[in-house]
């Protein structure tokens, strides 16, 4: 039986063909679980005749939105994953207040664990089997740094990336940005770095790849941002 989900926008970022959106239940104002509407398709990403509203626009962060799904489709890392309807729009129901962001952020100890990193990132990264099933976090830090370069500056041939590190309870990480706007503005500017102080991020984990699932930072959000 198809159903409804009412959804808070925390991440809309770019994944192969289309996009990975992803929020928290909107309950009567209060926070709900995570939700993540995905496709059939092998890599899950809506695309963008998906994810419209019904006059072209497609959902913003901090929109509040219907979406009509058809199951639910969890995952080993995401168990947030519902199976969306796509013979019907989404619908813009309003917008939460940056001021009220605060309600909606999680806590947890740490993001999906430390020790494990690749080449370019610093605790970014879990073995598959590690996982616990809960692939989003919304959460505040103090600030953000962003380094734009290169990932391997040794090759000539490596692309520009921006990717960001914070602190989190006493922990460094260092993942890459897939927040589509955060990342095409940083490309724009000069190879450096760059911060954005006290944001709040949603962090996701990624499909598997190469024996691991990588941490993502998935949305980068500011009071700057919104007005």
């Amino acid at each position: 039986m198809k159903y409804i989900k009412t959804i808070v926008c925390f991440a809309n970022s770019r994944k192969t063909s289309g996009r990975c959106i992803a929020g928290k239940e909107w309950r009567n104002g209060e926070p709900g679980e995570w939700v993540r509407p995905v496709s059939n398709r092998s890599t899950h990403e809506v695309s963008e005749e998906e994810y419209c509203y019904e006059n072209g626009q497609e959902p913003q962060l901090l929109d509040i939105f219907q979406i009509q799904c058809k199951c639910s489709q969890p995952l080993s890392h995401q168990c947030e994953n519902h199976l969306i309807d796509t013979e019907r729009y989404w619908v813009n129901q309003g917008k939460l207040a940056w001021k009220d962001i605060g309600d909606w952020l999680d806590n947890p100890n740490t993001l999906w664990g430390v020790g494990a990193g690749s080449y370019s990132g610093f605790n970014n990264r879990i073995a598959i089997g590690q996982e616990n099933g809960i692939s989003l976090y919304l959460i505040a830090v103090d600030s953000l740094r962003l380094l734009v370069g290169r990932k391997a500056p040794e090759y000539s041939d490596s692309k520009r990336a921006v990717r960001g590190e914070v602190i989190y309870r006493d922990t460094i990480y260092r993942m890459d940005i897939t927040d589509p706007v955060v990342k095409s503005s940083y490309l724009n500017q000069p190879d450096g770095q760059y911060e954005i102080q006290r944001p709040v991020i949603c962090v996701s984990l990624s499909d598997p790849y190469q024996g691991f699932f990588y941490k993502l930072i998935a949305a980068v959000l500011y009071q700057e941002r919104f007005g």
